[in-house]
């Protein structure tokens, strides 16, 4: 300080009030109180979770929060940052698309030439693939095939040789009639890109995506390179933290061989958002979701998830492999992102985004309701479809998708048809399925035609400021409102109308959301430390009478299963009771103590719950075939061999005819062969009839 000239003086003074101010901001902007109640959350959860490192951001408008929690590394405690690096898995997906449709922009690539056109090595197939079908997973080409050996390569490939693992495979199924997620798929578009510009898929990104928008901590994932901000990666053995198994990722390169930090995937985002990357016309196009020749949409576009969230328009991918899960989320319509990784194989970065959304919209994630009964389900079902897809159309184009008047009376009358108690009594089967094709171009996107026409009508009714609400207030208020619209209105097309069936539905189920989804429910998560007797007291006064109410049996699901993997006995109990009192027609809370019971050795109660989630009314896939087999897993994750095995022999017993439980319950016995074989061996090393044995189950 003794040598600075006044000048210099007074420069070091407003440089340290703008820190001052610029650290002030930071604790004092309009979502400080809701990211500190974020915050808490985080740290609580990841406890549960047993996640290792997590850092998550999103950017609203001008504004940008980030922050890590926890470790990037257990053994010497290095904290997780914004900044740090995580393998983003297929969250590199979305940037492959869009090198390729900007190729497309360049005149370079054409979508709908066949694959050959710019990768001549790869094999023809029995069918032409086409450019257009690999971006959308339309293109046949198949996933992993033995993950035990594709999964776990540790060599370097470089292109050619990560095209040849595959390119030998028989398609899954003809090109354009079936979504069959596919990393191989994506790594072709890599070598399209490579084909089609005449340099490396990574040279390409970082000039032509990464570069411009200032990724600067965006890489080709590398074991040999020096990147900043490596994270170490986890996974759970036999219950226990340990560290991830070394994989080298080069053979999955333009599917999942990328590097980067939530605040540069938010740079992404909002590179996407505001049409750096792609003209809005070719925007659109990786917005709009693909479908199969028979008319069914995937929910996926080009490189991108498509699926509204509270009738908001929503882009989104997920990644998950070795060291890593992530997530990016995108609204463009509100200029909004969330991006998140962890270092945990067994984490979910969704669950702190959603909890993060809800906090800063003031609403829930896509609250579910609970009827007990199938009827009103499938009732409420089509509503949802229309709500969910007809205002997130009208939210990203702000018009119709048709605002003729005959062509609505068709699709009104097709809703009639079968959004109907009558109908769905009559023939549950055949007009439930009918409800499901609804919104797809099979049905002519009926359903997003109603519901884009209500948006507009309702908009012009009500206003801004009323419309707004909906997303808060969801599918049952929308159509009320449209209901209550139509018939002040003095011949309003009867056309236009809904059945009387529907309408009395409508106005009971409005009656009851009315008096459950208030503040509390809305704003309401239930963790491992929430006050059981306090909740129960709560949601049985709130619920009390009504006939529909908010489902929140996925969120107790979680707790009752964190409750009983930990051998918390009478938690677990107290949980699952207080599920089966709030949604007793359902299956799930049923499966969920049925779980604790064989975790805790109690067969024979686990079989007669099991038995009864078989009678529910509603929520049966828990107590499928695939029910079973994820639980098993999770089971397995938690070192619970035994308790997962068990629960297979039951699934078996209820599933005699599902091959799948029988393939899981053998790969659940050779997992515990060659466990025990191991320990033989640890015992004695010499031991050679086990070393024999070991060898060939692994073989």
């Amino acid at each position: 300080m003794k040598n600075l000239t006044k000048k210099g003086i007074w420069f070091f003074l407003v440089a340290i009030f703008i820190i001052v101010q610029q650290l002030s901001a930071q604790g004092s902007h309009k979502y400080a109180d809701k990211i500190k109640i974020f915050e808490d959350f985080v740290k609580k959860q990841m406890e549960i979770d047993r996640i290792p490192g997590l850092s998550i951001g999103f950017m609203k408008d001008d504004f940008v929060w980030t922050k890590g929690f926890g470790y990037a590394e257990l053994e010497n405690k290095t904290p997780a940052t914004a900044s740090s690096a995580y393998r983003l898995a297929s969250v590199t997906k979305p940037m492959t698309a869009v090198a390729v449709l900007q190729l497309l922009e360049k005149g370079k690539i054409d979508l709908d030439a066949e694959v050959q056109k710019y990768v001549p090595y790869f094999p023809r197939k029995r069918w032409p693939i086409t450019v257009r079908q690999l971006l959308g997973h339309l293109g046949g080409i198949s996933h992993y095939k033995d993950y035990d050996v594709e999964g776990h390569i540790k060599m370097h490939k470089d292109t050619r040789e990560a095209i040849a693992i595959f390119e030998n495979f028989d398609l899954a199924a003809e090109p354009g009639t079936k979504y069959n997620y596919s990393s191989y798929g994506y790594n072709l578009l890599g070598a399209v890109i490579e084909g089609a510009a005449k340099q490396s898929y990574g040279d390409y990104m970082r000039e032509n995506i990464w570069g411009p928008l200032g990724m600067n901590n965006t890489h080709m994932d590398s074991p040999d390179e020096i990147i900043p901000g490596r994270v170490k990666g986890y996974r759970l053995i036999d219950g226990e933290i340990k560290h991830s198994e070394f994989i080298d990722i080069s053979s999955r390169f333009a599917a999942g061989g990328t590097r980067s930090t939530v605040i540069d995937l938010l740079k992404f985002a909002k590179g996407i958002i505001d049409g750096k990357l792609l003209s809005q016309q070719t925007m659109d196009q990786m917005f709009t979701s693909m479908a199969t020749k028979e008319g069914r949409s995937t929910n996926y576009g080009m490189g991108l998830g498509i699926g509204p969230v509270n009738g908001r328009f929503c882009v989104n991918h997920s990644g998950g492999q070795a060291e890593t899960r992530t997530w990016l989320l995108i609204f463009p319509r509100e200029n909004f992102a969330i991006a998140a990784g962890c270092n945990f194989e067994h984490g979910n970065p969704r669950l702190y985004a959603a909890r993060l959304y809800q906090l800063l919209f003031d609403e829930p994630w896509n609250m579910p309701v609970y009827t007990g009964d199938r009827i009103d389900d499938a009732i409420l079902f089509g509503m949802q479809e229309v709500f969910n897809f007809g205002l997130s159309y009208f939210e990203r184009y702000q018009k119709p998708l048709i605002n003729d008047e005959k062509e609505l009376a068709k699709v009104f009358f097709q809703f009639n048809k079968f959004v109907n108690p009558e109908a769905i009594s009559i023939d549950y089967k055949n007009t439930t399925q009918k409800i499901r094709e609804g919104r797809h171009p099979v049905a002519k996107e009926a359903f997003i035609k109603i519901g884009s026409f209500m948006a507009m009508k309702l908009q012009e009714k009500y206003g801004s400021e009323h419309f707004e609400a909906y997303h808060k207030i969801g599918s049952i208020a929308f159509f009320n409102d449209y209901i209550e619209m139509y018939s002040s209105i003095t011949n309003y097309p009867k056309e236009l109308q809904f059945n009387q069936g529907f309408v009395q539905a409508v106005k009971q189920f409005q009656k009851d959301w009315n008096k459950t989804f208030d503040k509390y429910t809305q704003r309401l998560i239930i963790t491992p430390h929430s006050d059981w007797d306090a909740l129960k007291k709560k949601l049985k006064k709130t619920f009390d009478g009504a006939k529909i109410y908010p489902d929140f049996s996925r969120n107790l699901a979680r707790v009752i299963e964190y409750y009983y993997i930990n051998g918390d006995k009478e938690k677990a109990s107290k949980a699952a009771d207080l599920a089966i009192d709030l949604y007793p027609n359902s299956a799930v809370p049923y499966v969920l103590l049925a779980n604790a019971h064989i975790c805790f050795g109690e067969r024979d109660e686990a079989k007669k719950l099991y038995k009864k989630a078989s009678e529910a009314n509603v929520g049966k896939r828990d107590i499928s075939a695939q029910g079973f087999v994820n639980y098993a897993y999770n089971l397995v994750n938690f070192g619970k061999i035994n308790e997962a095995l068990e629960l297979l022999k039951i699934g078996i017993e209820i599933h005699p005819e599902e091959a799948v439980l029988c393939h899981y319950l053998g790969m659940g016995y050779h997992e515990m062969a060659k466990r025990y074989y191991k320990k033989a061996l640890e015992l004695d090393p010499q031991f050679e009839d086990a070393r024999r044995m070991l060898k060939k189950i692994q073989q």
